[in-house]
């Protein structure tokens, strides 16, 4: 790596979002029709962000699939994942407003990584429950990446570890409320697209996980 370099390389492949709590509970607003996913590693030198596209709620939830690569650099400390909903009128992202979000430790992401787990999402302004969104996560050091290109297909990145959890949760102060640990699989009639998860269970309000079972 060469000075000032990136220390590594987090592929995020942001699967899907759902618009309830662990409950089943409807949790976002009805008006919500578009949403997309703000990725960003903060702490660094700069901030290094990356965006979805925008895609249409559909029974609740937003499916995406898409890969986002993101530099990793000295002094980073979180990644921070945000659904936001686009502007009606000119659609520019500058303008649009969070619907919720999570923050999680670089360091812990970085000893669990590969990980494909539902991370709790929560609304700005109070923390209340703001639904889940489903990301895979791989770390890649430079000498991994040929020539500063990451493989963007579809199958460029294995997810492996999924039945890691992420350390402790992280409270961000202001627009994002708490920090989410990762979720297991919602077992429960009505999460979006039905995928097979491993077990695991949420973490308590002392933000310590709680084990689940790996399958």
């Amino acid at each position: 790596m060469s000075e000032g370099g990136p220390l590594g390389y987090l592929v995020i492949n942001v699967l899907e979002a759902a618009g309830h709590d662990s409950e089943d509970a409807v949790v976002w607003d009805p008006d919500l029709k578009q949403g997309y996913a703000r990725v960003e590693i903060r702490g660094g030198p700069k901030t290094i962000k990356k965006f979805t596209s925008t895609k249409a709620v559909d029974d609740n939830g937003i499916t995406w699939v898409e890969q986002l690569s993101l530099e990793v650099l000295e002094g980073a400390n979180e990644l921070r994942i945000m659904l936001c909903r686009p502007k009606e009128a000119s659609g520019e992202r500058s303008s649009t407003s969070i619907v919720a979000a999570c923050g999680i430790y670089m360091k812990d992401i970085l000893e669990a990584a590969p990980v494909d787990k539902y991370f709790e999402l929560y609304k700005p302004g109070g923390g209340a429950a703001g639904g889940f969104i489903r990301v895979a996560i791989s770390f890649l050091e430079p000498d991994q990446v040929r020539n500063g290109d990451l493989d963007t297909g579809a199958g460029g990145v294995r997810q492996q570890k999924q039945g890691s959890l992420l350390g402790t949760a992280l409270r961000v102060g202001g627009a994002v409320a708490v920090a989410a640990l990762a979720y297991g699989a919602l077992s429960k009639a009505g999460v979006i697209g039905k995928k097979k998860e491993e077990e695991a269970a949420p973490a308590g309000r002392n933000g310590k996980a709680v084990a689940g079972k790996k399958k």
